[in-house]
């Protein structure tokens, strides 16, 4: 996890934890910058950090240079009103850079309990938690929230709040007494790890089981998994990454790791954007002013009415100005096509007549097959231009969709052109194909 620090490491061995502060902090700025490179106004950020210690089931403080190993701890877990987890009584350090949040790490890594077994000189005696809380305040994406703040240039800018929080967790191993060889206080710390990994095994198993995770999670057997319930089954991505063995003496427990690693896969989450609840509100309440807008809009302009019973419906005054103005562009459709056809036929005059040894049979034969080509041409490009039309009713109809629920009566009043566009076309191939086999056949003659 990179709380060792060991010296003289590699930036290829770093932890998980140093990477995971470096890349934070890496997208802070880039969203700044970003912002600044837009002219808008950058985003606000407030880290915060804890270091926590999980020994015999007591949580600890590592920042907390004054405690006392021998007294009980007085921090209290507690549950807020949305599922989420904290704690009382726990130090919080706001950090503002990198470097702060590493020296922050630093300072905890060192007041956590090791003690040296037969398996690993250095071992971790306790779980720890490194919880890393953010929250940003920026610039309303949509541009439409009601929480405006003056820019000072007379306009007004839009915020909104985002929260996140992070737990990176260090989990100690798994041990058998047999192979530590831990007696005294190093087999009571081996048991009190054992259990809680036990407990948290036990609410993946759940959380992986769709018919135990509709019936009890039991998130308060432990106080690592109550620590950790809204990161396994709240509105939380989880990754977890098992340590194992190469050697042959540890095949058990490697086989163990993994089957206890292959259960925390099962766990589905289905994650969303923490906003404060004003944003929330203000958010669902536009939508409900921009629906309302448009049907009051419609009523205005007679496309919707109410009857005597109450019922609401389409005005007859609608569906008639609907189908007015799908003839009317339907005719200016056939006026362009028969110019275009008219233009094309004035073009090839020459053509049609016959010359000084051709007769006024193959010229009228030429004149035919012209006009054939041409019926068949002003008829194609009726039917693309039906079908445009038709694509931009398709796209309306769909975006009317999303304030109705879903599709009304104009969207299946559409099939009928949709069908009639399909018989033009096939008409005009069938056209084409006579065409065709008429000028097989004089070519043979």
């Amino acid at each position: 996890m990179g709380t060792g620090f060991d010296v003289n490491i590699m930036e290829e061995e770093l932890g998980i934890i140093p990477r995971a502060v470096h890349h934070l902090f890496k997208g802070i700025e880039e969203r700044r910058q970003v912002a600044q490179e837009q002219g808008r106004p950058v985003p606000e950020f407030k880290i915060n950090a804890q270091f926590l210690e999980l020994y015999n089931e007591e949580v600890l403080d590592l920042f907390d240079s004054t405690r006392d190993m021998k007294q009980k701890s007085h921090i209290k877990i507690h549950e807020d009103a949305n599922g989420g987890i904290y704690t009382v009584g726990v130090t919080t350090r706001t950090v503002s850079s990198e470097t702060e949040m590493m020296q922050c790490l630093k300072l905890g890594a060192l007041s956590r309990t090791t003690a040296s077994t037969q398996m690993n000189v250095q071992s971790s005696r306790s779980h720890a938690i490194f919880t890393i809380h953010l929250c940003q305040v920026r610039v309303c994406q949509e541009g439409e929230n009601d929480n405006k703040v003056s820019n000072g240039n007379g306009e007004m800018d839009e915020y909104e709040t985002l929260t996140a929080k992070f737990h990176f967790v260090d989990l100690a191993g798994s041990e058998r007494l047999k192979r530590t060889g831990a007696t005294g206080d190093r087999a009571k710390e081996g048991i009190s790890i054992n259990c809680g990994l036990l407990a948290l095994g036990n609410v993946i198993s759940a959380l992986g089981d769709r018919s135990k995770r509709a019936s009890h999670v039991p998130y308060r057997d432990s106080k690592l998994t109550r620590l950790l319930q809204d990161s396994l089954g709240g509105n939380s991505q989880t990754v977890m990454i098992a340590c194992i063995s190469p050697s042959d003496r540890d095949f058990m427990e490697t086989l163990n790791t993994l089957k206890y690693a292959n259960r925390a896969r099962n766990i589905k989450n289905k994650v969303m954007v923490n906003q404060d609840k004003a944003s929330q509100q203000i958010s669902a309440l536009r939508t409900e002013i921009a629906r309302l807008q448009m049907e009051l809009m419609e009523y205005k302009t007679g496309k919707r009415m109410v009857g005597e019973d109450g019922v609401e419906s389409f005005s007859d005054m609608f569906h008639e100005n609907s189908m007015l103005q799908t003839e009317n562009s339907n005719l200016r459709v056939r006026v362009k096509a028969m110019q275009e056809t008219i233009d094309a036929q004035r073009a090839p005059e020459s053509v049609s007549r016959p010359g000084e040894g051709g007769t006024e049979e193959i010229g009228n034969m030429i004149q035919s097959y012209i006009k054939e080509i041409e019926d068949l041409r002003a008829k194609l490009l009726e039917s693309e231009a039906v079908n445009e039309n038709l694509r931009k009713n398709l796209s309306r109809a769909s975006t009317r969709q999303s304030f109705y629920g879903g599709p009304g009566s104009f969207s299946n009043a559409l099939m009928a052109p949709e069908k009639e566009t399909a018989d033009i076309i096939e008409l005009a191939k069938k056209d084409l194909e006579k065409l065709k086999k008429r000028e097989k056949k004089k070519k043979k003659r």
